[in-house]
């Protein structure tokens, strides 16, 4: 009789998963080393994998929850600013709406809005401008999504007051169909508060309902 091979064996036992089920006494013979060297027998490993697989599953299965509180939590706080943004009946209410939201729900240090056409003076909101035909900030519309970046370069600097301790920013481009009415800039005095990995999937509809709203706001 020829020598068996370990990949026969292997093999034989993989096209056979019910082999042990036949001969359950060899259970008691066969040993796996653990990490630390002990022997354990084949049974309490199948034991030890299962409880690895049972644990990383209720690790997944918890994130997964955990994700959904989240998301439940952004859009009611979303509900609540497409509510107020909807009831307001000037660019000052619209403003004050946007810096109340952002800052005091969804935690920012500051938040401007600039706009593309000319703001009436009536219109005094110290979050307000009037960036009509200023180049580098229309520039920051030229996405038609949102994006985060660090807080950075002389347009953003212009539009905050107090900008020495703003380290990133939402950029919020508001367009109303192909027509770009301005932008709203989110910043946070962390630096990874805003970056390129965020979901920016709230922001984009925030940024369509204000789009909707300034556009019969101007």
């Amino acid at each position: 009789m020829s020598q068996l091979d370990k990949q026969d064996v292997a093999d034989y036992l993989r096209q056979n998963p019910d082999f042990f089920n036949q001969y359950p006494e060899l259970l008691a013979d066969i040993e796996l080393s653990h990490n630390c060297g002990q022997a354990t027998s084949l049974i309490e490993r199948q034991t030890q994998v299962m409880r690895h697989k049972l644990q990383d599953y209720a690790t997944k299965m918890s994130d997964i929850l955990g994700t959904a509180r989240r998301n439940d939590v952004q859009f009611e706080k979303t509900k609540r600013l497409v509510i107020e943004l909807a009831a307001a009946t000037s660019l000052n209410a619209l403003t004050e709406a946007l810096k109340q939201s952002f800052i005091n729900e969804f935690h920012a240090d500051a938040a401007h809005l600039a706009l593309f056409s000319k703001v009436e003076n009536t219109d005094k909101h110290p979050n307000l401008s009037d960036a009509q035909g200023d180049q580098q900030i229309i520039a920051l519309a030229d996405k038609n999504w949102a994006y985060c970046q660090a807080f950075k370069g002389p347009e953003l600097l212009q539009l905050f007051q107090h900008s020495s301790t703003l380290k990133s920013c939402a950029i919020v481009p508001l367009y109303l169909g192909d027509t770009a009415l301005g932008v709203l800039i989110i910043a946070s005095n962390t630096e990874d508060h805003y970056n390129q990995q965020l979901d920016t999937l709230f922001l984009n509809h925030v940024a369509a309902v204000a789009g909707r709203c300034l556009g019969r706001l101007t």
